[in-house]
């Protein structure tokens, strides 16, 4: 233990190492050891100390609920009439006014405060009762640490390694507990591995006050400033969901023209204790607040919650991902508001980049004019989506069969016409004839040569006017070279979404809620850049 006053440090007399850790140290496997063991605690001084001053706002409001309490009114409102309530406070109820991501949370203030430069990992502020805290240091790295295993960040999956691996507890800086006095009383010590319920305290503290947002905030800011990563001329963006740990019912209602309505929502209860739930006076709420009903297909529907993703693609880089205040939202209403919340904590990575990526779902004139507005100046590249328009057979150019909603032309015999350009001052696309391996027209033998090209030619060109194709922008067509270059890169946020999903967990949220759904999120991210910095440092 190291003995320090104002004016000596004890230096370290003897440093016990044991042979599991020499194992772990030289494993290929175990990069979370060497990352656990390497971690500067220096970076984190700050947020230990937000931690200790948002614990003890947390145990003065324990003990003022502890206290007598007021009898609370009584709750009239029916469970039905609080289904219709919920459903219509929710962005896929009609609420436009909703948040469509979850909003950050804030630190409560502060009534204490603790100096930075006084913890130091198992250091802990200065009590004047009570028992001394769990160390902040201990426990961040124990979230951190089963999410570079691989494993999802909860409390459940963190208090297992705990107590069956002495080597992450070890390198987390947690000591064993002593035995039992013979009185059969157990000694406390802050250093020893937690319980269940302090694992619990420190989850929720850090969720409810934010330090999980600012601490992932803090770890993408630290790796840009250092380099790790650097702004791009693109980023992308897109959407996936993680399977809800809840079930759900159908609400029946009615829209604002009388039609009967049916929407799945989270099942209505009251988080409470009371015999008489129906009379009781609490509140009605949703059992997993954000939880909804995810189309992927058409007849592929999933109960889950959804998280919003945005990175760098070209070097596979996410900087942020946010749950999605209803599941059911619809993926492209979240791109904007997404934009908006990495300018105000990233804008470096706005200010830099050109464009954006996304599939077809953010495919859509409001998105295209918000992405070009200030403060973001960005080009939308969208997967094209022609919603209803349908394949073309009339009206077309001689020996063509039909012109498809994406803009690619087929003629009699099968081929995939050769896209050429644009002729502005006509308002018509170019398309030429299609070519073998070789690069030799496939014209020369085709059996349809002679209703189909001129005397005497070896090829075809064809126009097709704008009128036809009237939902393709001719400044951005999608069938050019170019544009398919830039959607190369598209499919990386798949690579990140993965990276999130399995590599940093297993695709399920454990804990029900959307705070607890973000909070999530915010540990795999600082896991990831955590990583990153690690793996830099190493190349």
């Amino acid at each position: 233990m190291i003995e320090e006053t104002a004016e000596f440090v004890q230096p370290l007399l003897i440093h016990v190492v044991d042979n599991d850790d020499i194992y772990l140290k030289h494993a290929a496997h175990a990069d979370w050891f060497r990352t656990l063991r390497d971690f500067r605690w220096e970076d984190y001084r700050e947020l230990g100390a937000q931690y200790y001053e948002q614990l003890y706002v947390f145990n003065e409001r324990a003990a003022q609920k502890r206290g007598p309490k007021p009898r609370p009114k009584t709750n009239r409102e029916k469970r039905e009439e609080a289904q219709l309530r919920l459903l219509e406070d929710r962005p896929a109820g009609g609420n436009e006014e909703a948040p469509i991501l979850q909003p950050e949370a804030k630190p409560a203030e502060a009534v204490i405060r603790v100096d930075p430069e006084t913890i130091r990992p198992g250091e802990t502020p200065i009590r004047m009762a009570g028992k001394r805290p769990k160390c902040f240091f201990s426990m961040f790295l124990a979230f951190i640490g089963v999410s570079l295993m691989g494993r999802p960040a909860e409390v459940d999956v963190v208090f297992e390694e705990l107590q069956n691996n002495p080597a992450f507890a070890r390198v987390c800086g947690f000591t064993l507990p002593a035995p039992p006095k013979p009185s059969g009383r157990v000694q406390y010590r802050h250093m020893d591995i937690p319980m269940r319920r302090k694992i619990q305290q420190f989850d929720q503290i850090m969720t409810e006050s934010g330090l999980w947002s600012q601490a992932k905030w803090d770890e993408v800011e630290r790796n840009r400033r250092l380099r790790v990563f650097v702004p791009e001329p693109d980023l992308v963006h897109d959407t996936t969901h993680f399977d809800a740990c809840s079930q759900f019912e159908v609400v029946k209602g009615k829209t604002e023209d009388g039609k009967e309505r049916r929407k799945s929502q989270s099942k209505t209860i009251k988080k409470c204790r009371c015999k008489d739930r129906e009379t009781c006076p609490h509140p009605w709420e949703l059992a997993d607040d954000g939880a909804g009903t995810v189309v992927k297909q058409r007849n592929q529907k999933h109960w889950a919650h959804k998280a919003a993703v945005v990175g760098l693609p070209r070097q596979g880089v996410p900087v942020d991902a946010v749950a999605v205040a209803d599941a059911a939202t619809h993926d492209g209403e979240t791109l904007v508001p997404h934009l908006e919340r990495l300018y105000e904590h990233v804008p470096e990575l706005i200010e830099n980049a050109d464009r954006v990526l996304a599939d077809s779902a953010y495919d859509s004139d409001k998105n295209r004019e918000a992405v070009a507005a200030p403060p973001f100046e960005l080009r939308l590249c969208a997967s094209l989506n022609p919603r209803s328009a349908k394949a073309r057979t009339e009206g077309l150019p001689r020996g063509m069969a039909k012109v498809t909603p994406y803009g690619d032309v087929v003629c009699q015999a099968g081929y995939l016409m050769e896209y050429r350009g644009v002729r502005k001052d006509t308002g018509r696309f170019i398309y030429g004839s299609p070519r073998d391996e070789d690069g030799e027209p496939l014209c020369r033998g085709c059996p349809f040569r002679s209703a189909c090209l001129n005397e005497g030619s070896e090829q075809r060109t064809v126009t097709i006017p704008f009128e036809l194709l009237p939902h393709i922008n001719p400044n951005d067509p999608p069938m050019s070279q170019r544009w398919k270059r830039i959607m190369k890169l598209r499919p990386t946020v798949e690579r990140m979404i993965k990276n999130l999903k399995c590599d940093h967990g297993d695709g399920r949220a454990h804990k029900r809620g959307n705070a607890s759904f973000q909070a999530r999120m915010d540990k795999t991210m600082i896991a990831i850049h955590i990583q990153l910095r690690k793996d830099k440092a190493i190349g």
